[in-house]
């Protein structure tokens, strides 16, 4: 009778589900923070993290599914650099990052994945330290969430003020992967110039020159500059013939793609030569004024030399995530 019990709990779907974990165990390091030894090897139910000083940030992005179907390794990829993307335009330094994986009885793209994701954590130097996976899903779908910490001042885009100004910092040097709106400086770059990049808003907050921000995500810089009025309650203008942009690269596609390196940020305009200042080493990086924000209706107008036309208005809500005085 205990023999019978024995094969039946073997056969359990429970327990077989878990061998599911074995492609991530396979990938990612078990010991993402050495210096606390055991306590912190992956396998436990939740990561131990090393103590930290200051504010915790978090965020999380689920990748969309059409480039999770067709380009696993790069959608593995992108969904640790949009997280550190979003802490970085916090101000802020990750510490370690969670995944979900489904996917459908395809062990190839289920590893394409977790390759696309250990490829990015270790260029970015921040660790995988958990997450879920499902290799019998009908779908595929994959979120990655992260820790950070910020040390220096928060760069809320709620603190966007009248008479700031409007201002680009993205790297040029990339190309636009496939026939995605995905422009990709990263992949190439070296893991010492994206830590150089990366460090570059948290210590230009820390200086106190930029003091609200946006990483440019899907919406591109129009899209975002409309998340970004709508946050802080103000009206943007952009200046569309301000706007610098790689060689070759038409103006649409400009506009409206996701740079792998890419932030709208407010400064007060005598900072401005302090912003300049700090880029100057980086011939690769655009540093370029765009607009100013006003007081009024949270809203967005593009302009150029033949007059001004209005984008979006808080009439017709984006995100709904709203100024509050």
């Amino acid at each position: 009778m205990l023999d019978k019990l024995i094969k039946k709990l073997q056969r359990h779907s429970g327990i077989e589900s878990k061998k599911d974990i074995q492609s991530a165990a396979k990938t990612f390091s078990h010991s993402p923070f050495s210096e606390l030894g055991k306590s912190a090897m992956l396998g436990d139910d939740a990561a131990v993290i090393p103590q930290q000083s200051g504010l915790l940030l978090m965020a999380s992005e689920g990748i969309s599914p059409s480039l999770v179907e067709e380009e696993p390794w790069f959608a593995g990829w992108s969904s640790v650099l949009v997280n550190i993307s979003d802490i970085t335009a916090m101000g802020g330094k990750p510490i370690a990052l969670v995944n979900s994986i489904w996917s459908e009885n395809d062990l190839e793209k289920h590893n394409k994945i977790l390759s696309g994701m250990s490829f990015a954590c270790e260029k970015f130097n921040v660790p995988m330290v958990g997450g879920h996976s499902n290799q019998k899903s009908p779908y595929s779908a994959l979120s990655v969430s992260i820790l950070g910490i910020i040390e220096g001042p928060v760069l809320s885009s709620r603190f966007a003020d009248s008479g700031d100004e409007l201002w680009i910092i993205a790297n040029k040097d990339g190309y636009f992967f496939k026939d995605y709106p995905f422009w990709d400086a990263a992949t190439r770059a070296s893991a010492t110039l994206l830590k150089k990049h990366f460090s570059l808003i948290p210590l230009l907050a820390k200086k106190n020159i930029i003091h609200a921000a946006k990483d440019i995500s899907m919406g591109g810089i129009t899209g975002t500059a409309v998340m970004f009025a709508e946050s802080a309650g103000k009206k943007i203008v952009i200046d569309i013939e301000k706007i610098e942009r790689p060689k070759g690269v038409p103006e649409f596609d400009w506009l409206t793609c996701f740079p792998s390196y890419g932030f709208l940020c407010a400064i007060k305009p005598d900072k401005a030569n302090f912003l300049k200042g700090a880029l100057r080493p980086y011939d690769e990086l655009i540093c370029c004024h765009i607009g100013y924000f006003y007081n009024g209706n949270s809203s967005v107008y593009i302009k150029n030399s033949n007059g001004a036309e209005l984008l979006w208005e808080e009439d017709t809500p984006l995100t709904g995530f709203t100024h509050i005085n």
